[in-house]
């Protein structure tokens, strides 16, 4: 059975992606690597920002992707949050899915993270 063990961002900016991944989703910086590469303090799997050549453009939710899901105690909440500090939301109002509701934001890049709140 395989074993995840990395989340791996990729990221055309790489002051930006620290001024987003942590100043406005909250992660701490663990260790860098070089200009490359940035580990993210986490629970669990490790996850890293890692320069890349140029953003992505994706369709979210029509193009296969992997997807990055952040729990959320109140998704509105979160929607107001992030809309107040400038980012990108993908919808306004919540929509439901099988464990209660979700939403979606996109970092500076167009990598799709979704803002799940749990009810079931």
């Amino acid at each position: 059975m395989p074993n995840l063990c990395v989340l791996s961002i990729n990221v055309s900016d790489m002051e930006q992606a620290k001024q987003f991944y942590c100043d406005v989703l909250g992660f701490e910086i663990s260790r860098v690597y070089d200009d490359q590469i940035v580990s993210l303090k986490h629970e669990g799997m490790s996850i890293v920002l890692q320069k890349c050549d140029r953003p992505t453009n994706t369709e979210y939710p029509h193009e296969a992707q992997v997807i990055i899901g952040i729990e959320t105690p109140d998704v509105n909440e979160a929607i107001a949050n992030y809309k107040s500090k400038g980012v990108d939301v993908i919808f306004d109002t919540p929509k439901p899915c099988p464990p209660g509701l979700y939403s979606a934001i996109r970092d500076p890049f167009g990598n799709v993270i979704e803002l799940l709140e749990f009810t079931e």
